[in-house]
């Protein structure tokens, strides 16, 4: 119905009206059914809060965030970042900064553990090293890069010998080929 037709019309007619608190309890109706629904109609609107990171008093950089007016935001709110450090009392002291270096050392180790086992039950090929391939290794160095008989290469043979060596422990203790 139109609200401004509804009051033109009890304004005409009041004289006429026989109940004339069911007229204004009617139109009073109307008045606060139309804010309702013009309530009803901000819910959806949105503002845009511009929050600054900082670092010791120098801005680092700008970001827009999304906010929406009218709406129960406090359980986002609540799953912020920034509200759970402030929940759990945070402060970038030593105390906290080394519980927080334990905590998360922790965690990767256990990580760092279970990778570890789903490594070796499931690619126990590539896990452990059969050790008839160190004299793989070290003969396939030696054939390749020892020259023996090349008259120019006699006084680095020692040399040759040292490299090949050298380059079998490394492949040997790090694992790099196996």
């Amino acid at each position: 119905m139109n609200l401004e037709q509804l009051c033109r019309d009890i304004k005409a007619n009041y004289n006429r009206l026989k109940d004339k608190t069911a007229a204004f309890r009617f139109l009073r109706y109307q008045f606060e059914l139309l804010a309702w629904k013009k309530q009803k109609l901000k819910l959806g609107a949105i503002v845009f809060e511009i929050k600054e990171f900082t670092v010791a008093g120098i801005t680092l950089f700008e970001e827009a965030d999304i906010r929406y007016i009218r709406q129960d935001t406090s359980e986002d709110d609540a799953m912020k970042f920034e509200n759970r450090l402030k929940a759990l009392a945070w402060q970038w002291d030593f105390k906290n900064i080394g519980a927080l270096i334990i905590v998360s050392s922790l965690g990767f180790l256990i990580i760092y553990a279970h990778l570890y086992v789903w490594y070796c039950e499931n690619l126990p090929s590539l896990a452990f090293r059969d050790p008839n391939a160190d004299e793989m290794i070290y003969f396939a160095f030696e054939s390749t890069l020892v020259f023996r008989n090349t008259e120019f290469f006699k006084s680095l043979i020692l040399l040759n010998y040292w490299l090949v060596n050298t380059i079998v422990s490394f492949c040997i203790n790090y694992g790099m080929l196996f």
